[in-house]
């Protein structure tokens, strides 16, 4: 099932904070690994944001339509 756009949000959020913490990679042994890329993870949040500010005022909303 869907994750709501508020789900996603928060498990965003989440991310970047670990980020911010612990840095963008890291290493387990010999191998070298990355978290995701912060910029991406902000823009992520900032899109979400808008959707769910959208989805607590009602969604979108149609004030005219022009017919063919």
């Amino acid at each position: 099932m869907a994750k709501s756009v508020e789900e996603q949000l928060e498990e965003t959020l989440n991310s970047i904070s670990t980020v911010e913490q612990n840095g963008q990679r890291y290493t387990i042994k010999d191998r070298e690994l990355w978290r995701a890329d912060l910029r991406q993870l902000d823009q992520r949040a900032q899109r979400l944001e808008k959707q769910a500010a959208r989805a607590k005022a009602g969604g979108i909303k149609i004030q005219r339509v022009v017919p063919l």
